[in-house]
């Protein structure tokens, strides 16, 4: 199984084409779509989606693919002028989690933070994963706050 993660344009229509319909599978499930982003409200809608976040050209999207099959997905915005990075909507297709690619996406946003000279990068904490927790802390992220829909907030210390 060859892991590559490639990034994506919400933009560009072979790209969104392929986005909306992977996504719209993925976030049939309720429970998945709102712990991925807790503003979206069920049914999924992939237009809300885009319009939601997309628009903001500091966001940087990535898909993970398996022998080019997209099995994840995640995006990084930076913020210049607080020096800060934030990964969010970081999501891997259920039949692929526990094998650490989440954890390989983070550290590929790590690498591009740190060659963008960010100091800082953040992610939200989904509080009922405890293993979630222990995995970011062992990354070096510590607690540092909460998001506006109460998400416990990681943060690591870049530079």
């Amino acid at each position: 199984m060859t892991i590559t993660i490639e990034k994506v344009r919400y933009n560009t229509p072979k790209d969104a084409r392929i986005l909306e319909a992977v996504l719209t599978q993925w976030f049939k499930n309720p429970k998945e779509l709102n712990l991925t982003d807790p503003r979206m409200p069920y049914p999924f809608n992939y237009n809300k989606w885009v319009t939601m976040t997309y628009t903001n050209q500091d966001i940087q999207s990535f898909v993970v693919k398996s022998d080019n099959w997209i099995i994840g997905m995640g995006d990084l915005m930076i913020t210049p002028e607080l020096k800060r990075a934030h990964a969010l909507h970081i999501f891997i297709d259920e039949h692929y989690r526990k094998q650490g690619l989440g954890k390989r996406m983070i550290e590929y946003f790590e690498s591009i933070s740190k060659k963008e000279k960010m100091d800082t990068f953040t992610l939200r904490l989904i509080s009922q994963h405890v293993l979630e927790k222990e995995i970011y802390e062992n990354m070096g992220f510590q607690l540092n706050g909460k998001s506006k829909w109460g998400s416990p907030i990681m943060e690591k210390k870049l530079f």
